[in-house]
């Protein structure tokens, strides 16, 4: 059994019973995050991301905290193997890994007929293979992302997630609208990530610490760039960038 609940302070708690993989998991994560100083702050800025759209829970189809650490991993590791395999340096760039992240998930990626494994380095296997088919390949919801859990190598992480084609969806409008600041013509922001995250009182806070500007100049300053920009991605009517970069 599963029991949900959110504290006093606002934080949410799912507790587990009678299973053992929490805590393996756990430490799992902390090993990957040791190894991989990109995946913390990645992991902060796309559970925002998940959460601010309705996205962040497997029991309404959205992504987990573990499923969404995953496929984060997944993006490193082959990343880190195709900079090793064309002599190119790894640079630690994170807003470059964030756009290259939602070009990846948004676009580039099959869901169709592609999973994902983190053992071995990070791998992608045929969902339809004899011995994947059984597990990963889902005949009524093909548009399913493959996950192997790497502590239960037969066990599908992404399989709750039923609607991983509005995460997907949602990948693919954040790289356009975070594309269109960074390529020619390009689009004036104040703040190029509150093109795709909302502003938080925290957030405006922090702007005003650092401005010393009023709390009206404030929430201005996060808000305006903020509505400029998904108020049509969402809706579906962005167009495709201007320039496209070359990965």
């Amino acid at each position: 059994p599963l029991v949900k609940f959110t504290h006093t302070s606002g934080v949410s708690f799912d507790v587990c019973f009678d299973q053992d993989t929490g805590p393996k998991a756990a430490l799992l994560m902390k090993t990957y995050m040791d190894a991989m100083p990109p995946l913390r702050p990645l992991a902060f800025v796309l559970k925002y991301f998940m959460e601010s759209r309705g996205l962040n829970e497997p029991y309404s189809g959205g992504v987990g905290s573990y499923m969404l650490q995953l496929i984060i991993v997944s993006f490193l590791q082959h990343r880190e193997r195709d900079g090793y395999n064309f002599r190119r340096p790894s640079l630690y760039n994170l807003g470059c890994l964030l756009v290259e992240f939602f070009e990846l998930y948004g676009l580039d990626f099959n869901y169709v007929t592609t999973g994902l494994s983190v053992r071995h380095d990070g791998f992608y296997f045929p969902k339809g293979a004899k011995d994947r088919k059984e597990n990963f390949w889902q005949p009524n919801r093909r548009f399913s992302m493959a996950i192997e859990n790497p502590l239960e190598p037969t066990h599908d992480v992404g399989k709750p997630s039923f609607r991983i084609q509005v995460v997907q969806r949602s990948f693919e409008l954040a790289f356009k609208s975070l594309l269109a600041h960074l390529t020619e013509p390009v689009v004036p922001a104040v703040s190029t990530l509150a093109s795709i995250l909302p502003p938080t009182p925290e957030m405006m806070q922090r702007v005003l610490h650092k401005s010393g500007a009023s709390p009206t100049t404030a929430k201005r300053q996060v808000s305006n760039n903020s509505n400029m920009e998904t108020s049509s991605d969402e809706e579906g009517d962005s167009g495709p960038p201007a320039k496209r970069r070359k990965r």
